[in-house]
């Protein structure tokens, strides 16, 4: 008889196996999309709609490779007997939340202060960037040494 812990585990298992054969397929799919696109023409409408798409596929692979790697720490954790249990504040996951996303491994308050802090870090870094807009065009003359002394 199979004991919760090994059901959960095989889930789990099953789940990750399935997100993995969707990104293979999504590949696949991102290969087709472009090798037709060297045999067409170079109508503007076409080309922006292949990179369209292929920038959805690309995305959707990204989305799919975050929660296989979730997936994998949740099989670690199922595998250690901690399944369902929070990663940062040791609390019970609510099984409502892990029927819904069975990948999690933070309750919703630890997921939330989570996202935050990512969100806030990548704001940081928004802002780095604008507070130096010419970096990129490399227009910004304000690393030149103008002294005139060639160095």
């Amino acid at each position: 008889m199979m004991t919760d812990q090994q059901a959960i585990l095989e889930n789990l298992q099953k789940l990750r196996e399935r997100t993995l054969a969707e990104i293979d397929r999504l590949r696949g799919e991102l290969l087709a999309e472009i090798e037709p696109a060297s045999a067409t023409d170079d109508d503007s409408a076409d080309v922006a709609a292949d990179i369209y798409e292929r920038g959805k596929i690309i995305s959707l692979i990204q989305s799919l490779e975050t929660k296989l790697h979730s997936l994998d720490r949740a099989i670690a954790m199922a595998t250690k007997g901690s399944y369902g249990i929070c990663e940062k504040c040791g609390m019970p996951i609510p099984q409502e939340r892990l029927d819904i996303m069975p990948e999690t491994t933070f309750c919703v308050r630890c997921a939330s202060e989570r996202e935050q802090g990512i969100r806030r870090s990548q704001v940081a870094v928004v802002d780095s960037y604008e507070a130096y807009p010419n970096i990129e065009d490399g227009d910004d003359d304000s690393y030149t040494n103008d002294s005139g002394d060639g160095y």
